[in-house]
C-alpha cells in the first residue's frame, strides 16, 4: 500500500517505522529538520521535507498515487487541511487525522465523514490513552489490555505476584480454572518461554492470556492478588490525558486532581467545572501535601502530567509511602530501562504511544486485519481477522486449525461465530466469517499470517 504520513512526530515516526516493517511504501512529510533527515538515512522510506500541507508538498509526495494518508502533526488545523487537499485535489480514497481540541472531537459526527469534511477516521491521543487506562481500572491487576471482537473478547498481559492463587501451580492449571482460556505467551526475564504450558508460574512472570471479557477478572485473580478496590482515585497532571480521565471517572469514584502549575490547574477546572472533580494547585511529589489531603490513602493513584519524570517520581513515592497502587502514564521509550530495574516499585506503565498506533493501525490494516493491539513495547501483538471466502477460495475455510502451517510465534486463541465464543484447539475447523483473535510473538509474522487467512486473488466478495 501506498502510505503518506504528515508529520515527523513521535507517533508518525513509529507508525511509519512499523509499516515499513510490514512492506508498505510510506513517505514521510514535514518541516525541515535534521531530525527528518536522519530517519531518512535509518528507514527505507521516502522523506519529502516542506511545509505539510500545502499542495505542492503533498504532489512531491506521490499523493495523486496514494492509498492512504495519515496526517499526525501537532496541529489539528494542519491535519484537517492536508486531508481536505488529499481528498479534493488528488482524490487520495481514505484519510486518517489525529485530532486533539475538544472542540471538533464534540462536533466530530457532524463535521467529519462523507458528507462533511473528508475525514475517515478520527484519531484522539487522550481519548485512546483514557480508554487505556481505564481498562486497567476496570481490569486490575492486568499490564495490558487489548478489546477484540467488539470488546466481547480481551487478551490481557499480567505480571504474576506474591498473592497470586496459582503462583507456584503450572500454567496449565489456568485451563482447569476455566476451559474457555487461551494462554498464548509466558516471558521471564524479558524473554519468552517455549512450551510454556508446563512451567511452574513464577512471581514476575509475564503472562498473557485470551479470554471473554466477563471471565477476565477470575483468571487475574489467579495470578495477581485483587484487593477490593476503594472510591478515591488521585490524578497527578493538568494535561489533555488528566482532564478526559477525570472526567470519566468522576462518574463513579471521588477523583482529585493535582497540577504545580496555577494556568494550567485554572485550565482543569474550566474543562471540568460540570463535574464533582476536586482541583489541587500543588506538587504531587510534595510528601506533606500528600499526607495533610489523605492522596496516600487513595485506591490508585495516576500519574498523568506531560512530564515522563514527574510522573515516575510521584508514582514511586506513592508506592513507598502507602503501598498505593500506581498506573504511571510515560511518553519516552528511554524510561523503560529504568522500570525494569524498579518493577517492584512501579504497578503499571502505559505507553501512550503503543495505544495510538495500535488504534491507527486498526484503521489503516485491511485484507481482513479487524483489530490490532500492540504489546511489551510493541515487539508483539494481538490481532482479529475475519475468515472470508469459501472451501475453494480460502486457504483456511473447512480446515482444522491443526492442520495449518502457522508463521513462528503465532498463538491462536479465540473465536467468535455467531455470537458465541469458541476455543481454537487443533480440531477446530474454521468457517466463513468466523473473527480469529492470534497473538504474534513477533510483529513480522504479520504479513504471512495476514497471507494465509486472505482469499485467492478469484474471490469476489459478496454484495
Amino acid at each position: 500500500m501506498n502510505i503518506i504520513i504528515v508529520g515527523a512526530t513521535r507517533v508518525g515516526i513509529e507508525l511509519a517505522e512499523y509499516l515499513v516493517g510490514g512492506g508498505h511504501a510510506v513517505t514521510l512529510v514535514d518541516r525541515p529538520s535534521e531530525e527528518l533527515s536522519a530517519i531518512g538515512n535509518r528507514l527505507d522510506l521516502r522523506v519529502v521535507q516542506d511545509s505539510p500541507s500545502l499542495p505542492s508538498t503533498l504532489k512531491k509526495a506521490g499523493a495523486e498515487n496514494a492509498e492512504l494518508l495519515v496526517a499526525t502533526t501537532d496541529s489539528d488545523e494542519t491535519n484537517i487541511t492536508a486531508c481536505c487537499i488529499a481528498a479534493f485535489l488528488f482524490r487520495v480514497p481514505r484519510k486518517i487525522a489525529r485530532i486533539r481540541d475538544h472542540d471538533y472531537l464534540n462536533e466530530a459526527d457532524e463535521i467529519f465523514g462523507q458528507n462533511a469534511i473528508p475525514i475517515d477516521h478520527i484519531i484522539s491521543p487522550e481519548h485512546i490513552t483514557a480508554d487505556a487506562i481505564i481498562d486497567l481500572i476496570n481490569l486490575p491487576g492486568s499490564s495490558c489490555v487489548g478489546n477484540f471482537a467488539g470488546g466481547r473478547i480481551v487478551l490481557i498481559e499480567a505480571r504474576c505476584s506474591r498473592g497470586g492463587k496459582l503462583i507456584g501451580h503450572k500454567v496449565e492449571s489456568l485451563l482447569k480454572l476455566d476451559d474457555k482460556v487461551r494462554i498464548v505467551a509466558l516471558h521471564r526475564n524479558g524473554e519468552a518461554v517455549e512450551r510454556f504450558l508446563n512451567e511452574y508460574i513464577a512471581e514476575g512472570d509475564l503472562l498473557c492470556f485470551c479470554v471473554e471479557r466477563s471471565r477476565a477478572l477470575s483468571i487475574l485473580t489467579a495470578l495477581v492478588p485483587i484487593e477490593i478496590s476503594g472510591k478515591v482515585i488521585t490524578i497527578a497532571g493538568g494535561s489533555h490525558i488528566a482532564d478526559e480521565l477525570a472526567r470519566r471517572l468522576s462518574s463513579r469514584y471521588q477523583v482529585k486532581l493535582i497540577e504545580p502549575n496555577p494556568e494550567r490547574a485554572l485550565k482543569s477546572a474550566d474543562r471540568l467545572q460540570n463535574t464533582s472533580v476536586e482541583i489541587f494547585e500543588a506538587n504531587p511529589s510534595n510528601l506533606d501535601f500528600l499526607i495533610e489531603e489523605h492522596i496516600h490513602r487513595s485506591a490508585r493513584f495516576i500519574a498523568a502530567s506531560q512530564n515522563d519524570e514527574d510522573n515516575l517520581v510521584s508514582a514511586l513515592m506513592l508506592k513507598s509511602l502507602d503501598s498505593v497502587r500506581t498506573i504511571t502514564v510515560l511518553r519516552e521509550s528511554s524510561f523503560y530501562e529504568v522500570i525494569r530495574h524498579a518493577e517492584k516499585d512501579v504497578d503499571t506503565v502505559v505507553s501512550p504511544r503503543e495505544a495510538i498506533i495500535s488504534e491507527l493501525l486498526s484503521d489503516i490494516l485491511q485484507e481482513g486485519v479487524e483489530r490490532v493491539r500492540l504489546y511489551r513495547g510493541g515487539a508483539s501483538e494481538g490481532i482479529e481477522l475475519t475468515v472470508r471466502g469459501g472451501r475453494l477460495s480460502s486457504r483456511v475455510v473447512g480446515r482444522k486449525a491443526g492442520d495449518l502451517n502457522l508463521p513462528r510465534g503465532v498463538t491462536l486463541a479465540l473465536a467468535l461465530r455467531d455470537k458465541k465464543v469458541i476455543p481454537i484447539d487443533p480440531d477446530f475447523v474454521f468457517e466463513p466469517d468466523d473473527h480469529v483473535i492470534a497473538y504474534l510473538e513477533e510483529q513480522k509474522s504479520m504479513r504471512a499470517l495476514v497471507r494465509l487467512f486472505k482469499p485467492r486473488s478469484f474471490w469476489i466478495m459478496p454484495w
